[in-house]
């Protein structure tokens, strides 16, 4: 089961290639931040250097972004090149179990300006089907 549900999120978060553009950011409002911290990094820098000495994670590239897989978690973490306005970024996709089936979670650590990190999340929120927050 957790291989079909890893395998399902991998085709979701690598079947769209609008994140690898550089977005236009239209004046929108600024959505809101959640007062926890919902990555377990401190930084950007500390998910990279933590995911790369991790057992079992996978590390590729896609369309210059920095993918790391790691299937124990059934979690795929996107690192934001430096030539995207929302640098450094981190997107962290996780299937969580739900009942008899599972939700995907996303958790995002950014260290960019306000404006660029919201329009880093709406597009992942956008092309993963998931509710901007509130």
């Amino acid at each position: 089961m957790e291989t079909t549900i890893a395998a399902s999120l991998m085709r979701t978060v690598f079947g769209w290639s609008i994140m690898f553009a550089a977005p236009a950011i239209a004046q929108q409002p600024p959505l809101a931040e959640s007062d926890e911290r919902t990555i377990e990094y401190e930084t950007v820098a500390d998910a990279v250097e933590a995911l790369s000495q991790k057992d079992g994670v996978l590390w590729h590239e896609e369309n210059g972004w920095p993918i790391a897989v790691e299937e124990a978690e059934l979690a795929v973490w996107s690192f934001s090149p430096p030539e995207y306005p929302a640098y450094p970024a981190v997107v962290k996709r996780q299937a969580i179990a739900r009942g008899a089936g599972s939700t995907i979670v996303m958790s995002v650590l950014c260290e960019a300006e306000k404006d660029a990190c919201d329009q880093l999340v709406r597009t992942f929120a956008e092309m993963n089907g998931l509710p901007l927050p509130e």
